[in-house]
């Protein structure tokens, strides 16, 4: 194991510029323990960190236990609200609120029923992460979150029944490879419905636009082409998170009834438990391997954002090339 760094409000524990060390910040950040997190708790981890930017420590206070403060607080605390995010939507609750969803999407047998309720069921958690996790500095009206709900439920149970009934109804296809299909179809259906359910969730950004600030967190000004940036980034995110999810599972089990054909016909509970803990597995190592595709403080050159941009300079007098912006997750 790696000694623990020094810790510091200025730099990351892990190496933010690398896929391994952003995977490794979220695999701390997404622990599922950070729900049960009390509010006197956050506040301390919160005098932890006034603290420490004041320079000084509580008596013992280790750099363990200030970076883990620091990822607990992160973990629960809108970095552009700086209030704590409702706790079924935080990362840390993603993984276990998705495991019984993913079993249904996987293990309830592929009825039009049955792919409408779960997919309203992912596409309606989906939708409330999105927001819950956006970038809060573009405000969305009352009216404007229930037409982007309308929007990303609709077009996901669209998307589910129509790639269901096009594989069924595909008459030039044997009767296994049809099955076949219909295993991979959730996955194709998820991925195509996170990403619209993205897109609907976060139109306020994409048309009002967000902020962009220099290295030290200085507000620039509001960049649309930054949000454009940002939402695509996370729709990326969306579309390859269900991959290991809803690939994975059906492939692992295929090989598990060919290798155990009798001993699974002679215990006919093994089967479900045994899928069930495959995709639980699978959630667990996806989310952080996803979404550690991009840094959280996203960058983007300043010539390739508007006019307003150009030529900035900070305070040293230097010429800001390289601008920053919050992606949301």
């Amino acid at each position: 194991m790696a000694p623990t760094p020094p810790f510091s409000l200025d730099s990351d524990r892990y190496d933010q510029s690398t896929w391994l060390g952003r995977t490794k910040h979220f695999f701390a950040v997404t622990n599922p323990s950070y729900l049960l997190t009390s509010d006197s708790q956050i506040k301390a981890d919160q005098d932890a960190m006034e603290r420490f930017k004041a320079g000084r420590r509580a008596a013992g206070e280790s750099d363990d236990a200030l970076w883990e403060a620091r990822t607990r607080l992160s973990a629960i605390i809108h970095p552009d609200t700086g209030k704590p995010i409702p706790p079924y939507f935080r990362v840390c609750a993603f993984v276990p609120a998705n495991i019984p969803i993913c079993a249904g999407l996987l293990m309830a047998p592929p009825t039009t029923m049955n792919i409408v309720f779960w997919q309203w069921v992912n596409q309606s958690y989906n939708a409330g992460f999105n927001f819950a996790n956006r970038n809060a500095s573009s405000p969305m009206s009352n009216t404007s979150i229930a037409t982007a709900y309308t929007i990303a439920t609709s077009l996901s149970i669209s998307i589910g029944l129509g790639m269901n009934k096009a594989v069924q109804g595909a008459k030039n296809l044997s009767p296994g490879a049809r099955a076949a299909l219909l295993r991979f179809t959730p996955f194709a259906a998820v991925g195509m419905s996170n990403v619209a359910n993205l897109l609907a969730m976060r139109s306020g950004e994409l048309s009002s636009g967000i902020p962009v600030t220099d290295k030290s967190g200085k507000e620039l000004g509001i960049s649309k082409v930054a949000a454009q940036s940002a939402v695509l980034q996370g729709a990326v995110t969306r579309f390859i998170l269900p991959a290991p999810v809803l690939v994975l599972p059906p492939i692992a089990l295929s090989q598990v009834d060919r290798a155990f054909p009798s001993l699974l016909k002679a215990n006919p509970r093994l089967r479900p438990a045994m899928e069930l803990g495959i995709i639980v597995g699978c959630v667990w190592g996806a989310l952080p391997v996803a979404i550690g595709l991009f840094p959280q403080q996203a960058s983007i050159q300043a010539s390739s954002l508007e006019k307003e941009f150009h030529g900035l300079t900070g305070d040293d007098g230097e010429r800001l090339e390289t601008l920053y912006f919050n992606k949301g997750v």
